[in-house]
Order: structure tokens, then C-alpha cells, then sequence
């Protein structure tokens, strides 16, 4: 044409950007894994990665690193691109490795945004943490007292030390730190799902190791600042403290026998009502003189206020002797009273 002459020589200066043939698969460079591998992730796994993208030239088109936030999917699942979804398969937390792609399980031949038609790619990845949605808390228990025959159950007291750390290491938080420890009544709700869990039978003394999956957690949200998204976290908890609640549905027991003449005691000016303050007057002093037990661990006068309300049964204010039933009284009731 035009610009070659006829039976002209030709001089072409190549550089080869990359090669594959449709046939290729994806090739893995191991980079680094951890020594400690106790398992490796599965189809149905939900992952969180960092990742450096790149062309074969080193041509850098993203990186999880620049956004300070890992990436997170399900792998086996068709949720990435076919290559990464075999990639991320039998890798352990903490591992680091190199997937390279060819375009056929990447992006073909259209490519994508700063990714070109036709291009290899090769993702430098190293693997956060991940868990399956089917997973519960694992506890691993480092000491047992020789004397451990009270052990935790719902509605105890507790008063515990704790680490709470991502799985590669990251601390969180330690009351360690604060100089105190942690207090909640145990299968209130005070913490997440997986630390009730956790807590369960556990005796004083006792040192155990709690890993939480983030939906017995903080779930995909996290806590901003703090906890990231679809987190698993590990605790090292040792209870030091506990102090036995009452049996379910209570929030007040007799340490003794119950007086004949519950209603005229509380209803001290005798007329016939109980005023919430003479009714919390009344369990105050059987506390105090141990003739009564509340639960451990709430406020006492939203406890009294509590039982109370459940005495008043009309509303009024008032609680009278027609109102006024003991708990063995009404045992089809769900109610925390007397």
C-alpha cells in the first residue's frame, strides 16, 4: 500500500506484554503459609483478602490496599471472576500467593475498566481470615482449675478478663488495658451471641480461647471504628468471678419459707394497697437481711420496678391484695415477679 514499498525489508521492535493459550489453567505461586494451618477454605467459604492486581508487566490496575479495606466474597460461588473463585480455594488464614489468570477465566476478551482485552493478570493475595456460614464458636480451653465443679450458666453473674483480636493477630480491645474487668449477666443479651456462647459452663479461674464467626458477632456491618465487617474474632477470656442467677423467669427468690402474710407485710399503713415505693421498700429489706435473693447483675430498682408492674396488673399504680399472686401461683404466666 501506501506506506510499505514493494519487496521492502522490515524491522519490527516487539515487547511482549503477556502470553496464554486457551488451554492454560491458572498457575499458583505459594508466597507464604503458615506454619499453623488447621484449615484450609472450601467452596461456600466467605473470605476476606487483601489483593494487589496487576498486568504481567508489573502494570499495577488495583489494589485492595489503597481503599484500607479488605475484599470480601464467598468463594466456590461464581461471585468473582472463574480464575480467583478457583484461586482462593485451599488456602489458609494468613497465607500469601500469587494466582495468575489467563483471560478466559478473567475478563476475555473485552477486559475491563484499566484492565485491557486479552490481558493475564496476576493478583498477589494474602487471606485475612475466613469462616462458613454453617460454623459455631470454637473453644479451645488453655487451664482448668483442679476444683471446677460450679460451672456458668444463663442468668449467672460474671466478672471476666478478656483479648479480643482479629485472627491475624490485630488486637481490638483488653480490659487488661483498662485495669477492670468486663461484668454481664450471661444470656441477657449484654454481648454478642457467640461470647454467651463462649462463657457457657466455664468455672472460676478457667482460661479459654473463643473464636466467633461474624454472624454469632458483629456481622457484616461491624462496629465502625473498631470491629470490621464480617470479622471472625478470637477472645482469651478467664472468668474470675461468678456469682449464681436465679432459676429462669425469676428476678427475686425466698431464701426461706415464704410468710402466710405476704400482702398485709408489704402493705405497711394497711389499707388495703401497695404503692411501688412501700413494695420496694419491702424487698430491699429482704435483701439486706438475706432473707431474699435478686438477680445478680441488674439494677435493683428497675428490677423492683419490674415486678412491680407485673404485680399491677390494671395499671393503676396500685397493687392489691386481689392482684397480688406468687410466682407458683401462676405458672402458665411468663412474668418476673414474686
Amino acid at each position: 500500500g501506501k506506506d510499505i514499498p514493494g519487496q521492502a525489508s522490515l524491522v519490527f521492535d516487539v515487547v511482549l506484554l503477556d502470553l496464554h493459550n486457551p488451554k492454560d489453567g491458572i498457575a499458583i505461586e505459594n508466597q507464604r503459609v503458615p506454619e499453623s494451618c488447621e484449615r484450609r477454605s472450601q467452596a461456600g467459604d466467605f473470605l476476606r483478602y487483601h489483593y494487589n492486581g496487576t498486568l504481567l508487566d508489573g502494570t499495577l490496575f488495583d489494589s485492595s490496599y489503597s481503599r484500607n479495606r479488605t475484599y470480601d466474597t464467598y468463594v466456590g460461588k461464581g461471585y468473582v471472576i472463574a480464575g480467583m473463585d478457583e484461586g482462593l480455594l485451599g488456602v489458609c488464614t494468613g497465607e500469601k500467593r500469587r494466582i495468575i489468570i489467563p483471560p478466559h477465566l478473567g475478563y476475555g476478551e473485552e477486559g475491563r475498566g484499566k484492565i485491557p482485552g486479552s490481558a493475564v493478570l496476576v493478583f498477589d493475595i494474602h487471606v485475612v481470615d475466613f469462616h462458613n456460614p454453617s460454623d459455631s464458636v470454637s473453644i479451645t480451653v488453655n487451664y482448668k482449675p483442679s476444683n471446677c465443679t460450679i460451672l456458668s450458666k444463663k442468668g449467672d453473674y460474671l466478672k471476666y478478663h478478656y483479648n479480643a483480636s482479629l485472627l491475624d493477630g490485630t488486637l481490638l480491645d483488653s480490659t487488661h488495658s483498662l485495669g477492670k474487668t468486663y461484668n454481664i449477666v450471661l444470656g441477657s443479651g449484654q454481648v454478642v451471641v457467640g461470647m454467651d456462647m463462649g462463657l457457657q459452663d466455664m468455672c472460676v479461674g478457667e482460661r479459654r480461647t473463643v473464636v466467633i464467626p461474624p454472624h454469632l458477632g458483629y456481622g457484616e456491618d461491624g462496629v465502625e471504628g473498631e470491629v470490621p465487617g464480617s470479622a471472625v474474632l478470637v477472645f482469651d477470656i478467664e472468668l474470675l468471678e461468678l456469682v449464681s442467677g436465679l432459676p429462669e423467669g425469676y428476678m427475686f427468690v425466698w431464701n426461706g419459707e415464704v410468710s402466710p402474710n405476704l400482702f398485709e407485710e408489704i402493705d405497711q399503713n394497711h389499707d388495703g394497697e401497695v404503692l411501688l415505693e412501700e413494695f420496694s421498700e419491702y424487698i430491699r429489706a429482704q435483701v439486706d437481711s438475706g432473707k431474699g435473693k435478686l438477680a445478680p447483675g441488674f439494677d435493683f430498682e428497675k428490677i423492683v420496678k419490674n415486678m412491680f408492674t407485673n404485680q399491677d396488673r390494671d395499671g393503676n399504680g396500685k397493687v392489691t391484695a386481689e392482684e397480688f399472686k406468687l410466682k407458683d401461683q401462676e405458672a402458665k404466666e411468663e412474668h418476673d415477679e414474686l
